[in-house]
């Protein structure tokens, strides 16, 4: 009989298990402590990230519905005063988020507009033609091209027949004022060496059917001609075809010319070809008289006395149009057209064209006088107008249109505001001086926020794209240099390397993960900014760039990429190793199709984390990749990150409260969103590809 077969030993066990002996576990202090100390750890870690999420939530929901007063680039003329009332502001930045019954605020007090009149000068260039066309068009044709119509017309020719039916469909009478005159110039580039002056028919031939040079003079070289002219909507064109071709332009059109209505397109596409020549305002060759060299024609030049007495061929009239209804229903059309006529003699031989005769202008102001019923015997004040003017039409006549137009905002023509004070409480209304800027609500909105590609939101600019843009672009940058290079770490060391060599190379690349990242920074801006500069030119990688951060932030993050992978190839079991070299499978193969294949997940984990840490990274892109959102492609350009941008404002003198201050947190809930996208893409990657062994 053994001895677990003994009675006694048998009845012993039998009593231990009914009873006799104690299991409860008995109480001890320290890992009572130990365990509620980490339990308010987790609860701690937890209730933090909440209050974090909370706060960015709320600054987030700030930024979006308060009250957000933009600057509106434009202070005020004259004081305000304890009274409601009028008052104007300086000229500056369009103010067209004011509205009627809306809200401004002059210093920290809020007004409501009563009325707002943007005063403002408008001009287009859009060829005499153009102009014409506009500003006779139906309604319904101005709905569909979203465009105003004109109040007043450039024009470097009188009206046509056509046009004037055409107007009077739209209930327009078109009245010319004449305020000067203008000679063509016909040039060539400066850099030209065999041409001086023409005649009227060797003009014809160049701009006809000449092909070369030397087939208008042999002398000349026998070099194609590069026709470059004014479009064909364009006054100065329809002037030029009338004169030298009896209004036929198909000799002109068959030589394939440069064509634009823009007269500084032209200038530039003359100066760049020797072997070209065109023909535009005078005023454009006086801007461009170091690029260009202007031809005599018959042996006479441009000039004032040429244009008076008619002995230069090419001499044409400058008017304004506008219509006598116009200037009724808008007073300040027929001040503004009163203001011209009494100034432009002053200004007009400055801007590079000829002055009217005295009986000329007279007749202009006749004109006007019948128009308005002698309304305007009298020069108007600017100071007095109110309402929109807006013109267009010939690129001759802008730029003296656009020089009174200046002087008519210098002597008083400016936006005006009618509020009333105090609907914030009685004991908010303070005077003003002159001066003090105008500010306007502006609320950014969810789609504005992630599709404006501005973003300034001092001035109402509220799209987060460039900073998005720019953290994206640093961050595909960097895991293009991590990416290989981390993983070919990873392969050599858990594949390749010795175990000795192992344990010393793992620890010497993750020291590089203890360098403080402001040192990783200068590293971009003093060694790898300049070496692109280098290799691919000064003129082409801005001093501050995208590249060179991206390149040093994919530098940064190998020491993650390439520790998480060897972990994950290294948890691969030595037994799939060996069943692959025991089919014959070299190493590179094994490691490309057996171990690699199986430790996918953790290198793919290994990726996105990389990813989350380079979106993450704030001072490298602080110091190399620029100050101020750009919205651009080019890796060499400066640009800022959302993590530059948070760095760079709150480091400076940020009000609490402010629109930069709430812009913060709702830039930081974006950046928040996107790595939590990002970790979430990853559980999902390693539960997908996970291999169990």
């Amino acid at each position: 009989m053994s001895d677990l077969d003994h009675p006694d030993l048998t009845r012993h066990l039998v009593e231990t298990n009914s009873g006799n002996l104690n299991l409860k576990h008995k109480f001890k202090w320290h890992e009572a402590v130990i365990q509620v100390s980490l339990f308010a750890c987790g609860l701690l870690s937890i209730f933090t990230t909440l209050g974090i999420i909370l706060v960015l939530g709320n600054e987030s929901i700030s930024f979006f519905t308060r009250d957000q007063w933009v600057n509106t680039n434009r202070a005020i003329l004259s004081d305000m005063d304890d009274r409601a009332g009028s008052v104007r502001v300086q000229p500056g930045k369009a103010l067209e988020s004011i509205e009627n019954g809306g809200a401004i605020r002059i210093g920290q007090e809020v007004m409501e507009v009563i009325k707002f009149q943007n005063n403002q000068v408008e001009i287009d260039v859009l060829g005499t033609g153009g102009g014409f066309d506009r500003w006779c068009a139906s309604e319904q044709d101005l709905a569909a091209a979203q465009a105003p119509r004109p109040h007043i017309v450039n024009a470097s020719r009188p009206v046509k027949a056509g046009e004037i039916e055409t107007c009077a469909g739209a209930g327009i009478t078109p009245i010319p004022f004449l305020v000067g005159a203008d000679a063509l110039a016909i040039t060539v580039s400066s850099d030209n060496d065999f041409i001086t002056e023409l005649t009227f028919a060797e003009l014809q031939m160049i701009f006809g059917e000449a092909d070369t040079w030397s087939q208008v003079r042999s002398a000349w070289p026998d070099e194609p001609i590069q026709l470059v002219i004014p479009g064909t909507d364009s006054g100065t064109f329809d002037f030029f075809v009338e004169e030298v071709f009896d209004d036929d332009p198909a000799a002109m059109l068959g030589q394939s010319p440069i064509m634009s209505e823009n007269d500084n397109q032209l200038v530039g596409s003359i100066h760049r070809n020797p072997y070209s020549i065109g023909f535009f305002g005078f005023a454009y060759y006086l801007a461009n008289s170091d690029d260009l060299k202007i031809l005599t024609l018959d042996g006479v030049a441009p000039s004032a006395e040429s244009v008076e007495d008619g002995s230069y061929a090419l001499s044409r009239p400058l008017f304004i149009y506008s219509d006598a209804d116009i200037m009724r229903e808008h007073p300040q059309i027929a001040d503004f057209i009163s203001y011209y006529l009494e100034h432009v003699s002053d200004v007009i031989v400055d801007v590079g064209y000829f002055q009217a005769s005295q009986r000329a202008q007279a007749t202009a102001r006749d004109e006007l006088r019948r128009a308005t019923d002698d309304a305007y015997s009298r020069t108007a004040d600017p100071a007095e107008a109110a309402g929109e003017i807006i013109a267009a039409g010939s690129s001759t006549v802008f730029p003296l249109s656009e020089r009174i137009g200046e002087m008519f905002v210098e002597d008083g023509y400016l936006p005006r505001l009618e509020v009333k004070r105090g609907i914030r409480g009685e004991n908010t209304i303070a005077p003003h001086s002159a001066g003090v800027a105008v500010e306007v609500n502006d609320r950014p909105t969810i789609i504005e926020f992630f599709t404006n590609t501005s973003w300034i939101p001092a001035i109402g600019e509220f799209g987060v794209i460039p900073l998005i843009n720019a953290t994206l672009m640093t961050s595909t940058i960097a895991m293009l240099v991590a990416l290989p290079l981390g993983i070919g770490a990873a392969v050599y060391l858990s594949e390749y390397a010795g175990p000795k060599l192992r344990s010393t190379l793992k620890p010497a690349l993750e020291i590089l993960a203890g360098i403080p990242t402001v040192v990783y920074g200068y590293f971009a801006l003093t060694f790898m900014t300049p070496l692109l500069r280098a290799i691919f030119g000064v003129e082409i990688v801005n001093i501050y760039n995208t590249a060179s951060a991206g390149v040093v932030v994919g530098i940064l993050i190998i020491p993650l990429i390439s520790s998480m992978s060897e972990d994950a190839l290294h948890a691969v079991p030595q037994a799939l190793r060996e069943a692959s070299y025991g089919l014959g499978a070299t190493k590179l193969e094994t490691v490309t199709r057996v171990v690699m294949p199986a430790a996918l997940s953790g290198i793919l984990a290994a990726f996105i984390v990389a990813i989350s840490r380079a979106i993450g990274e704030t001072m490298i892109v602080a110091i190399a990749a620029g100050a101020g959102p750009n919205f651009s492609f080019n890796p060499f350009d400066s640009a800022e990150t959302m993590t530059g941008h948070i760095a760079r404002i709150s480091g400076g003198d940020l009000s609490y409260d402010s629109i930069d201050y709430n812009s913060i947190f709702a830039i930081g809930l974006t950046l928040f969103l996107m790595t939590f996208m990002l970790n979430v893409l990853s559980r999902v990657i390693i539960s997908r590809f996970r291999e169990a062994y």
